[in-house]
């Protein structure tokens, strides 16, 4: 008689309530498939994750509180893996690594390929190389992440390269016929805005091939720090007609936007691989997205979409001008892409390859 499986049992440390989007889907994914998930946090989730079987919380003191007071809750409880959605929560708790659990640590975009270089976080790059070092596996949202994280001590043996995913019934191609024919060229773009999605090359662009004769509207969604410069910018360039800043949507909006449009377009200066570009290719969206990152693992240039250097505004405009003249030729990128995502970027397949890497480092395969 084959002896079944016990649940694992996976405690997860440094996420906020609520989570991103895509690290909310990729937990709920994982209690789906039996693991028994609890989130170690100073917010109490609410009772839509709290209300599921599968799922928990365990009430930690916040950051200031005394260490042994901290790290007391962990202590008391068996774990067979403590995972680390963000790797710099990963240097801020590094006590948790002597605990005697396997700890798995994921590896994401800026965290890896901008924050170390910034003087004032001296403390995360030296503690980086402490937890990619200790850590039983890594995770790499892309193979770009897996060559970044190498120079501070990665281990190619224990990376695992799990790409992000969307779930593709969510994100889906309009009904036919369901979108109105526009006379502009509808483009659009979802990001926090920072000064790392490229926002002022992407509006630069946008004046360039306006004065083309290209009659192209944005459609920003997405907040963040960077919006009164956002606003500054749009209104500098004479861009106010032709801009729309929607803010923070739901999901559910989103899907609506990404369908009205024509091109989804990524401005970034760096990223591991853009959950939001992969949104829009899975809703059959062309692509014309900054190389940078790991993008180049998700855009296939020609096929796709189409990759520009980052900082570019002239070729960003370029790129966007050849797609305003080819409505076939979008449309069997958009096609093309959300092939790419069925094949490659399904939340489900991802789900499953995070419970294998769990499940390795239980049994310390």
């Amino acid at each position: 008689m084959v002896k079944q499986e016990t649940p694992l049992r996976l405690l997860v440390v440094g996420l906020g309530w609520p989570p991103e989007t895509f690290l909310a889907r990729l937990l709920h994914g994982l209690a789906d498939r039996g693991v028994q998930v609890t989130l170690a946090g100073a917010q109490r989730p609410d009772a839509g994750w709290l209300g599921r079987a599968g799922r928990g919380w365990l009430p930690l003191p916040r950051r200031g509180a005394a260490v042994a007071l901290r790290w007391a809750p962990l202590a008391r409880r068996r774990w067979d893996v403590i995972y680390f959605p963000w790797n710099a929560a990963a240097v801020d708790y590094l006590p948790l690594f002597d605990l005697g659990y396997p700890v798995v640590v994921s590896c994401r975009g800026a965290q890896i390929n901008v924050a170390p270089h910034n003087p004032q976080r001296a403390a995360l790059r030296d503690g980086l190389r402490a937890t990619l070092t200790r850590a039983a596996a890594v995770h790499c949202v892309s193979d770009a992440i897996r060559r970044e994280a190498a120079q501070y001590g990665l281990d190619a043996r224990k990376a695992w390269v799990i790409r992000p995913a969307v779930d593709p019934e969510l994100f889906r191609p309009a009904e036919a016929g369901a979108a109105a024919p526009a006379e502009a060229l509808r483009l659009v773009t979802t990001g926090s805005l920072i000064w790392r999605k490229g926002y002022e090359y992407l509006l630069a662009a946008l004046r360039i091939l306006r004065d083309r004769g290209c009659a192209a509207r944005l459609a920003i969604i997405g907040d963040g720090p960077e919006r009164q410069r956002a606003l500054y910018s749009i209104h500098d360039l004479g861009l106010t007609e032709a801009v729309t800043l929607h803010g923070r949507l739901p999901p559910a909006q989103v899907v609506v936007q990404l369908q009205q449009a024509d091109v989804f377009v990524l401005a970034s200066l760096s990223e591991g691989i853009s959950n939001a570009a992969l949104e829009g290719m899975a809703c059959g969206l062309a692509v014309v997205s900054s190389d940078c990152g790991g993008m180049r693992e998700a855009v296939v240039d020609g096929a796709t979409g189409l990759l520009v250097p980052p900082r570019d505004s002239a070729a960003l405009a370029g790129a966007l001008a050849r797609l305003a003249e080819a409505p076939a030729q979008r449309r069997r990128m958009g096609q093309a892409g959300r092939a790419r995502v069925l094949a490659h970027f399904d939340l489900a397949d991802q789900a499953a390859q995070f419970h294998a890497l769990l499940r390795a480092v239980r049994i310390g395969i």
